[in-house]
């Protein structure tokens, strides 16, 4: 039976047993399933953020939080202190927070800095960030983002694509008109 390697190809079984098809590529995630589960893990930020400070890299990464609709308090990360002090200041004003830097190259760097240096409950809320990456290193109608900054674009696009397509009116209703006359003066 051919063991396969990859996704699209096969290679011979080396207990050289009977040929089987090859197996079939792994589909990816569906676009709307994308969208539902990140639309719901807004809401969550959302309702979570109304008690606990979320922690971010700079001001566009607020204004897009914003955007999305949190209201609590979002603390920003680039505000002239190092990160030792950042946290340690945390530290002090708050039990828990929800670390939601970037997951590009310096995102991650910063976010294993940061948490390093909390003494505060992060541990609790981690997933939110590691869905987040997730699921918009799995978009479908959009390229794979990086950074919080672009989540109300990838939001405004899977919303779009997750809205139903309105229904085709396939039967008249209400009087019929008559066509119009076009007539040309040339």
């Amino acid at each position: 039976m051919p063991v396969q390697s990859s996704l699209f190809e096969t290679v011979p079984d080396p207990a050289g047993s009977s040929s089987a098809p090859p197996l079939a590529p792994i589909p990816p995630p569906d676009a709307r399933l994308v969208a539902a589960r990140l639309q719901g893990l807004i809401r969550e930020l959302r309702l979570l953020n109304e008690e606990v400070p979320v922690i971010v890299e700079g001001r566009r990464d607020v204004a897009a939080l914003r955007r999305l609709g949190l209201k609590g308090v979002i603390l920003t990360l680039h505000c002239g202190q190092t990160v030792a002090a950042f946290a340690e200041q945390i530290t002090r004003r708050f039990p828990v927070v929800i670390p939601l830097l970037d997951w590009d190259r310096r995102g991650r760097q910063l976010h294993t800095q940061l948490t390093r240096h909390l003494e505060t409950d992060w541990e609790e809320y981690h997933y939110i960030r590691q869905e987040l990456i997730t699921l918009c290193k799995s978009t479908i109608s959009s390229p794979a983002i990086s950074s919080i900054e672009e989540l109300p674009a990838l939001l405004a696009a899977h919303a779009r694509l997750a809205a139903p397509a309105p229904p085709r009116n396939t039967t008249m209703t209400g009087p019929r008109q008559a066509p119009r006359n076009i007539s040309s003066t040339f």
